[in-house]
């Protein structure tokens, strides 16, 4: 039922133990039922969701949940065995199991897009137009100019999100006469080190429980080549983050006896794009709000809350798509500073 562009060579030699009964082709990701029949795992799931509540053989009831994927080696590389023609480029030897790699790096009709297509060429083609189109290509030509204007472009970008976010911090401030922002920087002194730990208890007469602080200079030492470098903005040296990847608190000294406001912060992931974090406050073991942000790799971003009566404020950490080669899967973020009222 999928959108295959391959054909069998010498199908009707295929064995018809193989195939399966309902599209009538060799096994695609074959599951077996409870009175052990095979099918195709999305044939079976279709016939299942056109309200039939029965296997197409025998009849006896099955539900969806019941499908069981065939894992036996055995069975698995016969069916990765079976030789296909790719019906793109005609090529006839290719064992099925490879073919999805014949697609990605050798078929002649494959559509490719330019390699200049990250410094926004528009061309795509097949694979053997690639090296003509190369060879009048301007924007691969231009490529080292084109690379510099964009690279300008994007550290404009940043000077431009570092400026908003300092304007932000200030017109948050100012609108919130008895707000208090909380920094990282004096952490350095506290400590006398230039490199990373935890947050004493007591910081700024509050309880952190599983944040640690890092000095910007661990990381141009370290993990240059990451989003950490992107808390640092408008001078702060120092950024808060949550320990091991796991979720970090913000209390106060006693709780149910003294409450705060949570009016914002500024937050960066480490290694993740679209880091999303659940942020909880808490009274008295309760919840009181609760919302989801989505921090970014490439930049900081500034959070405005209007969450009063609190005594504990819970990070997260949910799930992200990890940045293009970083190795590290941690779901580490950065807070550069916060505001409390």
């Amino acid at each position: 039922m999928t959108n295959i562009n391959y054909e069998y060579i010498d199908e009707q030699s295929i064995d018809a133990n193989y195939k399966c009964s309902i599209c009538m082709k060799p096994f695609q990701y074959p599951v077996t039922t409870p009175c052990d029949h095979t099918f195709c795992q999305e044939c079976i799931q279709h016939w299942l969701k056109e309200n039939h509540s029965s296997c197409p053989i025998c009849r006896q009831n099955l539900l969806e949940n019941q499908l069981i994927p065939i894992t036996t080696r055995l069975i698995l590389n016969i069916l990765d065995k079976l030789v296909v023609k790719c019906l793109q480029c005609e090529q006839n030897d290719i064992q099925r199991g490879n073919f999805n790699d014949h697609i990605k790096k050798f078929c002649s009709k494959s559509i490719l897009s330019c390699t200049a297509s990250d410094i926004q060429c528009p061309w795509s083609g097949t694979r053997d137009e690639l090296e003509k189109h190369l060879s009048i290509c301007n924007y691969t030509q231009l490529r080292s100019v084109l690379s510099q204007f964009m690279n300008k472009n994007q550290l404009f970008e940043k000077q431009i999100q570092t400026l908003t976010n300092h304007v932000q911090t200030l017109q948050i401030a100012a609108s919130n006469p008895i707000s208090r922002l909380i920094t990282f920087d004096k952490l350095i002194e506290i400590e006398n080190k230039i490199d990373s730990g935890i947050i004493p208890e007591l910081y700024q007469n509050l309880k952190w429980i599983n944040v640690w602080y890092m000095h910007e200079k661990w990381v141009e030492l370290n993990h240059i080549i990451s989003g950490w470098k992107n808390a640092y903005t408008n001078n702060h040296t120092c950024v808060a983050f949550n320990g091991k990847g796991s979720s970090m608190k913000i209390c106060s000294q006693h709780k149910g006896l003294y409450s705060f406001s949570l009016i914002s912060f500024e937050a960066t992931a480490a290694w993740h794009d679209n880091l999303r974090i659940n942020v909880v406050g808490k009274r008295v073991k309760q919840v009181v709000y609760s919302t989801i942000i989505t921090l970014q790799f490439t930049h900081s971003q500034v959070f405005q809350f209007d969450w009063k009566n609190l005594d504990e404020i819970k990070f997260v950490p949910l799930d992200g798509v990890q940045h293009s080669g970083i190795e590290y899967d941690e779901k580490y973020f950065a807070l550069t500073w916060i505001i409390l009222g």
